[in-house]
């Protein structure tokens, strides 16, 4: 097998058995002896699996990292405020410590909005997006929905791992 992942590869030598045994293609007993003995599918469709699991190992992995990467800015936000809050009860407006200099001065003021209901055109962004759900509400009903259509459905690969591997 060839060292990348080389779907052209496997699939001239699935054609070629196909080509070569096509009296095979109609028991799958048969199909799947002569894919195992004749082809690298299996050991292509191993490695695939592999990497497909890599990968979604790796993004669980990010997603606990985004979580972790969360919780330390909030800890960092709650240490400022504590660290501002003592400077406050200290009245100190200033204070240079070995890894920093802490001062207190006047913030940017920010925007509050009171009523939302009320603010003109020029101040609202509106963000038009399709309502997938509710388009599909009304297909499933079969009404006719301008711009919009249900897909056939596609076939899907379904993984069930085994779990005594990791």
């Amino acid at each position: 097998m060839p060292d990348r992942l080389d779907p052209a590869f496997v699939r001239a030598q699935i054609e070629a058995l196909r080509v070569s045994h096509p009296d095979i293609w109609e028991d799958e007993t048969d199909r799947l002896l002569a894919l195992e003995s004749e082809t690298t599918t299996r050991e292509y469709l191993i490695a695939v699996v592999r990497r497909m699991l890599e990968a979604e190992a790796l993004a669980d992995e990010l997603e606990a990292t985004k979580a972790r990467q969360q919780r330390f800015g909030r800890r960092a936000e709650a240490m400022r405020a504590l660290a501002h809050k003592v400077m406050d009860w200290a009245e100190l407006r200033k204070l240079e410590l070995p890894q920093a200099t802490l001062s207190i001065r006047a913030g940017v003021p920010r925007v509050i909005v009171t009523d939302e209901t009320v603010l003109p055109p020029n101040c609202v962004r509106i963000k038009r997006e399709p309502d997938k759900t509710a388009i599909r509400e009304h297909l499933a009903r079969g009404e006719r929905i301008p711009g919009a259509e249900m897909s056939n459905a596609e076939p899907v690969l379904a993984v069930l791992r085994d779990k005594r591997i990791k």
